[in-house]
């Protein structure tokens, strides 16, 4: 078998623009993440090689970003694809976002679409949002088959 991704790929150093295909980014963790909280959150994805988390150097608290080196590839694919969407990516009341670590520009990060579309209330939410979306509309003026009346029916 090919040797793992760690093997391959040795720590990068911050001026370094390397991609590493089994490292992921994990954006808006809450203040209470730490490493270990990490590793639990998304072990089921695979091995972990590494998990960071940014921390303040004040108060030692989260930044709200981090990242985890997965031993291969696939495992990396896999937590970006299939972690984030609820409940798997809530943490602590927040929901996180996973991608493809790259040592390019950080705006260019792709966020994922929110699984709760137009319901979502959270003017919060940090996820991309339907055309249309309006965290503060009235629950259900959105909904399909309603024709207003508050009931299903055909329009009359």
């Amino acid at each position: 078998p090919p040797p793992a991704c760690a093997a391959l790929h040795p720590p990068r150093r911050p001026d370094m623009t390397e991609v590493d295909p089994c490292e992921v980014y994990v954006r808006y963790l809450p203040r209470t993440c730490d490493e270990a909280r990490l590793r639990a959150q998304f072990e089921k994805c695979g091995r972990i090689v590494r998990a960071r988390v940014a921390k303040d150097r004040d108060t030692g608290e989260c930044k709200g970003y981090g990242f985890m080196t997965f031993s291969n590839k696939t495992e990396a694919r896999r937590c970006v694809r299939e972690y984030n969407e609820h409940p798997r990516n809530y943490m602590d009341g927040k929901h996180a976002v996973i991608t493809h670590a790259t040592g390019s520009n950080p705006n260019k990060r792709p966020v994922a679409m929110c699984t709760f579309g137009v319901a979502c209330r959270r003017s919060d939410c940090h996820f991309r949002h339907p055309d249309g979306w309006d965290p503060d509309a009235e629950p259900g003026a959105d909904d399909e088959g309603s024709d207003g009346d508050g009931e299903l029916g055909d329009g009359e």
